[in-house]
């Protein structure tokens, strides 16, 4: 909830003073030759991280308020005209969405097979890996999107079965997309 109303002062103020992402995080454009400066943190030199030109610096990694709006610092300091869309993105990810613990009962290919009998098809990249017998996963919505989270890794999937109720399917409830993607069968 406090990251939302830390969105919510940002948009606010964002008319009145530009940069502010970028300022509260410490991010920076690279120089002329793609370097980033360097922080001292717990009495050691760091060299903050270079994302896409944008330099961040490693005490902003650790800083939870700070981690979260890093994405919209970038955006903020390269591609500013897309800054309110990133703002209404991440402030969706942060309400309850539809998700529920589910068991795999299979996986072939792209194809996963769930104990309550549902079928989902993978249509995004990524390579899944072994699945083992009765995997945990977590099947959630991130927008119109449905994902699905299996050994520490989210998928992109479609329904082509979808059971409803089933007593190895347990709603979610509460949670944003931001908290279901740091469970442990996500993360």
């Amino acid at each position: 909830m406090r990251y939302l109303t830390i969105l919510i002062f940002f948009l606010i103020s964002l008319n009145a003073n530009s940069g502010q992402f970028a300022d509260f995080v410490g991010a920076y454009l690279a120089n002329g030759k793609g370097e980033c400066k360097s922080t001292v943190f717990f009495g050691k030199e760091y060299p903050d991280s270079n994302i896409n030109g944008v330099c961040i610096p490693v005490t902003a990694m650790f800083d939870d308020e700070k981690k979260d709006i890093v994405s919209l610092a970038i955006t903020e300091l390269k591609n500013p005209n897309q800054l309110e869309d990133m703002i209404q993105l991440e402030l969706a990810k942060q309400q309850p969405t539809e998700a529920f613990e589910v068991e795999i009962d299979k996986h072939n290919d792209d194809i996963f097979k769930l104990v309550d009998g549902s079928v989902l098809e993978k249509t995004g990249y990524g390579y899944v890996g072994y699945i083992g017998y009765h995997e945990d996963g977590i099947l959630y919505k991130d927008g119109s999107q449905w994902k699905l989270c299996v050994n520490n890794s989210s998928y992109e999937v479609d329904a082509l079965k979808y059971v409803k109720h089933h007593y190895s399917k347990n709603s979610i409830h509460g949670k944003s997309v931001k908290e279901i993607e740091a469970m442990d069968v996500c993360n």
